[in-house]
């Protein structure tokens, strides 16, 4: 007996592609994200995030009503290096794509 595989929306896959540029390949969990102050650059492991967020931006100079996708660490929101997207399904796809990818259990 031969099973199909669940077909996977379209927008999951774009999500996924999202997210895989962004995604560090030393090791599972850690992704880059935009520096603060004079750093030049930035990652951070979604594995010791507290939550991963989806942000309204329309506040934020840099992205002006966009989404983003933001990782919490206790009081401190961290921007992640993927989108700024237009709408709040965007940026949800691809917050799901990086928690996926973190939480994917490792090769053996």
């Amino acid at each position: 007996m031969t099973h199909e595989a669940p077909a996977v929306p379209e927008e999951a896959k774009w999500a996924l592609a999202e997210a895989k540029k962004e995604a560090m390949a030393v090791a599972a969990g850690w992704f880059r994200a935009w520096p603060s102050g004079d750093e030049r650059w930035s990652v951070v492991n979604i594995r010791a995030a507290t939550q991963v967020i989806v942000n309204h931006s329309r506040e934020d100079e840099r992205h002006p009503d966009s989404w983003t996708v933001r990782a919490l660490f206790g009081d401190k929101a961290v921007e992640l290096r993927v989108g700024p997207y237009d709408n709040k399904e965007q940026a949800i796809w691809v917050a799901h794509a990086v928690l996926n990818l973190a939480f994917a259990p490792d090769p053996a």
